[in-house]
């Protein structure tokens, strides 16, 4: 696809978990091609995000780099509402057209579907919808899976608890059992911007009890005479789960809008050290060590010869390949020949944590860049393992640069 031109229209495609996805992507790389047009694939990331399923992210994944091979622009963003942030993003660069994958049919009660909402609101952007191999919404594949809350965050959430309950009890020969609710209403927001949503759930369903038991008359017993509490029970707990679930979205949001600030960081700080290298060994040694340095791990670069053997070309070996040596190449080499990631988090699992991403550049490998992370569970992430192949990208992208310009072939063993 031919992306020069000033004037050139441009074009956009929703990007999301779901292998109908990859049929979306396909319709819109050829048109967008018929149309000589720029292609922005475009993925949305919600607070949701934080529960996609390991087979939703393998598949969102797989999405992006399709994207990538058909010479799509790929743009992450981070929104609450998926329509609206796909929208604004296509004004401010100027798209004329969304393309977009035919959602689920969804019940009246549940609202409007992210497809409905992006037709409804684009204004004079045409929204075309292209249906997949099977019809699937932009949101899916999420499960709900275990936190990695530790067991101090639910203690430190249990002591706001004890102290909105201690001053409860300095409360209450003076102020109104309203003021004291306002109390336990704090804690939960404390334990959700603090501690995280189950710590938070939790003191939702404790104070409720605490406050009962504290000061509803008859105090110290669960028995209530008064039937309006019941209905104050029920307000309580209803407004501490919202409370609750909105610092959760909140405390998400600024995470994402962290990561993606240190993202655009990395990429820019990589850029500006390769371009400062000078030979095919300062290359690799500054791809090397960024990216050990960014994702905490341990890693070698292998380049292909010319009889097509890879050889270790930086990084420490012993380092990396602990366990199988001979199958942990076999990857190597399947990564190269594929021009895919294999090892890791993938359908070539390795059973020692080793990520093979090979250095493509076109249609050509140079060569296979294998990490070995110290927090294997961190590239598991959409986001994360789509920073990675990025900076990895970059690296290859240099390294042929230094190639086609006769540079230092570097070390090898």
């Amino acid at each position: 696809m031919n992306n020069s031109g000033g004037n050139m229209e441009k074009v956009l495609v929703c990007v999301g978990p779901g292998k109908s996805t990859a049929g979306v992507i396909r319709a819109a790389g050829k048109k967008a091609e018929a149309l000589r047009a720029k292609l922005f694939a475009v993925y949305v990331e919600t607070p949701r995000s934080s529960i996609l399923s390991e087979a939703g992210r393998e598949e969102l994944l797989s999405n992006l780099r399709l994207a990538e091979k058909i010479d799509a622009e790929t743009i992450t963003l981070t929104g609450r509402n998926i329509a609206k942030t796909i929208v604004d993003f296509a004004r401010e660069r100027g798209v004329s057209k969304i393309y977009a994958g035919k959602p689920k049919p969804a019940l009246p009660f549940l609202g409007w579907s992210p497809v409905d909402q992006l037709i409804r609101i684009s204004g004079n952007i045409e929204v075309e919808i292209i249906p997949g191999e099977t019809s699937e919404a932009l949101e899916s594949h999420y499960v709900l899976r275990g936190s990695e809350i530790s067991l101090s965050d639910y203690g430190t959430a249990f002591l706001f608890l004890v102290v909105a309950t201690a001053a409860g009890f300095l409360m209450f020969p003076k102020f109104h059992l309203s003021n004291i609710i306002m109390v336990y209403l704090l804690a939960v927001m404390l334990s959700a911007i603090e501690c995280g949503r189950g710590p938070s759930i939790m003191v939702s369903i404790l104070g409720v009890l605490a406050f009962d038991f504290c000061f509803v008359p008859p105090r110290f017993t669960l028995t209530v005479n008064d039937a309006q509490y019941v209905v104050t029970f029920i307000v309580m707990f209803l407004v501490s789960l919202t409370i609750s679930h909105m610092a959760h979205l909140m405390r998400r949001q600024t995470e994402a809008a962290r990561l993606q600030e240190r993202q655009a960081t990395a990429m820019h700080g990589l850029s500006a050290k390769l371009a400062a290298s000078r030979s095919v060994e300062n290359t690799l040694q500054t791809g090397l060590e960024y990216v050990r340095q960014i994702f905490d791990s341990h890693a070698v670069i292998l380049l292909a010869k010319e009889s097509g053997k890879l050889d270790i070309a930086a990084g420490e070996p012993s380092r990396v390949f602990e366990k199988d040596f001979t199958k942990e190449m076999q990857l190597a080499r399947l990564a190269f020949q594929e021009g895919e990631t294999t090892g890791w988090g993938t359908r070539a699992v390795s059973e020692n944590h080793l990520l093979f991403l090979p250095l493509r550049i076109s249609d050509a490998s140079l060569g296979v860049f294998v990490l070995r992370p110290e927090n294997p569970e961190r590239l598991l992430l959409p986001d994360q393992r789509h920073l990675l192949e990025s900076l990895i990208k970059q690296i290859a992208l240099s390294l042929e640069v230094e190639l086609l310009s006769g540079g230092d072939s570097g070390s090898s063993a």
